[in-house]
């Protein structure tokens, strides 16, 4: 009786600690495609960051710079506060424009998106391992 019974729980047995070794294995290449989507991620970020300082930096300085042309071409003119208004209505446009932008890119980037498609396939995959039927 008891070699019965020890029949029917080696291949379960089996199939456990094949689905471990799977599970391990899978958790270690996960965790490397992990470590390479954040190395990628990081990259991205510190680029990202060092073009939108250099830009608003310079955008700034030229803006001023801009300002004060306009208002010395036009300071003798009964037109000056219209220059300056529209200058500004412009720069205005130019900026919600580069924000709306920046915002939608900030949206559109999906970090660590191969890693979590992949951990979900694994899931299904190992769903699926484990309430398969006994297979002799």
């Amino acid at each position: 009786m008891e070699t019965t019974a020890n029949h029917s729980i080696l291949p379960g047995l089996g199939r456990l600690q094949s689905s471990a070794s799977v599970l391990v294995r899978g958790i270690d290449h996960r965790a490397e495609l992990a470590s390479l989507e954040l190395s990628e991620a990081k990259d991205r970020a510190i680029g990202f960051s060092g073009l939108l300082v250099a830009g608003i930096v310079t955008a700034l300085l030229t803006g001023f710079a801009l300002d004060i042309f306009v208002a010395a071409l036009w300071w003798d003119t009964p037109h000056r506060l219209l220059a300056i208004g529209i200058l500004v209505v412009v720069q205005a446009v130019v900026a919600v424009i580069a924000f709306a932008r920046g915002f939608k890119q900030v949206k559109l980037w999906h970090p660590l998106f191969q890693t979590i498609n992949q951990l979900k396939k694994d899931t299904q995959c190992l769903r699926d391992l484990l309430t398969s039927p006994n297979k002799p």
